[in-house]
């Protein structure tokens, strides 16, 4: 029962980022807005989302993840209603910060609920099929948003939303676990101690940014593909739902993948393997011609190496703060889309131009997890030390 609500309330927070995207030009047209006008209203959803899991972390693990998650929910709710009735670009902006404030609630109980109530192999097995629900949902997302914004309207997307977001209330009004909090009161400067302490630890720094940093790929490309591919390749809402729905195929791909390899490999040697799969997705973008086959071919690449580090990266961002759980779920989402939905804006502001410079962020990023990858090697190596360490002096002395 728990994977179930896990895998729903993940769902919420995921058709709330995604199933607009082929909707975009559509939204551009409409309020007569440019490219990168409507794309920052968007992302005003990740902003939102981010910062309010600051909050939804540390309060769900002293007020229990019930409670958290029928407030937010609420919110989450209103917002999307608050888009589907908008008449201009500043009641849409707002609805989607309502969206991404709301957002939060969802996605930090569906992370925390599974370390909560499993432990071991248990815990590990319900991540990586989360991982694999995860993925299967973002791959049918595009093609629902493509065919309903093609057959209908923008609105009607985000009037469908907020009645399967009312749905997942009631089904966690009813099934959630009441209580289940520390009960105990927090204050801002303790919350926000902890969280430095976060965020000056390897443990927690290195894994984390195969969840970042795959993710600021993610989310600059989706916004700049949509306007790309739909005036370059003449695409149609519904098609380019469709293609990008087949490149989606590669997060099921590789999070399945990693499910297989975890019975044989620990966790750090599979972003080993699969990590020069991103550098042959930078080079397919940087040196390869920008041709529909080209982007997709390219694009599905880097998606199963996606698929695989965020499932690697559920378990090892938890592993060392399972007593902190919300809390260190609520530092790693509102970086994850706070600070990558900003990075994205203003890379597709200032950088993003054409598939060379896309090109060019995939190969630093590729750059960047080699170097986490060696310090989490480092760190590994020297706690396997430290723990040998006393049994050798034990032996010495007698």
């Amino acid at each position: 029962m728990y994977l179930f609500l896990s895998i729903l309330m993940l769902s919420c927070a995921q058709f709330g980022s995604q199933i607009f995207l082929p909707a975009l030009p559509q939204i551009a047209e409409q309020f007569s807005l440019s490219n990168t006008d409507t794309q920052q209203i968007i992302m005003l959803y990740a902003i939102g989302f981010g910062l309010s899991q600051l909050l939804y972390g540390p309060w769900s693990d002293i007020a229990g993840r019930r409670k958290i998650f029928l407030l937010g929910q609420l919110l989450f709710i209103g917002g999307s209603f608050c888009c589907a009735m908008a008449s201009s670009p500043t009641m849409l902006a707002i609805g989607r910060i309502l969206q991404g404030l709301g957002a939060g609630a969802p996605l930090i109980v569906s992370r925390t609920i599974l370390g909560d109530k499993l432990i071991a192999d248990k815990l590990k097995q319900a991540f990586a099929s989360m991982a694999i629900a995860a993925s299967v949902i973002t791959v049918i997302t595009p093609v629902l948003g493509g065919w309903l914004t093609t057959n209908s309207s923008w609105q009607y997307l985000f009037g469908l939303v907020g009645l399967y977001l009312t749905l997942c209330w009631v089904i966690g009004f009813k099934l959630l676990p009441a209580g289940s909090g520390s009960g105990n009161s927090v204050s801002v400067g303790e919350i926000l101690k902890q969280y430095f302490a976060l965020i000056t630890d390897v443990r927690f720094l290195c894994p984390a940014a195969f969840k970042w940093l795959p993710n600021l790929l993610f989310m600059s490309s989706v916004t700049f593909f949509p306007f790309e591919f739909q005036q370059k390749f003449a695409l149609s809402a519904e098609q380019y739902g469709f293609y990008i729905s087949l490149t989606m195929g590669g997060l099921v791909l590789g999070t399945v993948l990693v499910k297989i390899a975890q019975k044989y490999w620990d966790y750090h040697s599979i972003l080993a393997l699969f990590w020069p799969l991103l550098l042959l997705s930078s080079l397919g973008f940087y040196l390869l011609p920008f041709t529909l086959f080209n982007a997709l071919l390219s694009y599905s690449i880097f998606l199963i190496c996606g698929g695989a580090f965020y499932t690697c990266c559920l378990q090892l961002i938890i592993e060392p703060f399972r007593q902190q759980a919300g809390t260190v779920n609520a530092l790693s989402g509102a970086i994850d889309m706070f600070g990558c939905a900003l990075l994205a804006m203003l890379i597709n502001k200032y950088w993003l131009v054409d598939s060379q410079s896309l090109g060019l962020l995939f190969l630093l990023v590729t750059a960047l997890l080699a170097v986490s990858w060696c310090l989490m090697y480092r760190q590994k190596k020297q706690s396997a030390e430290q723990q040998q360490t006393p049994v050798y002096s034990a032996r010495q002395s007698v």
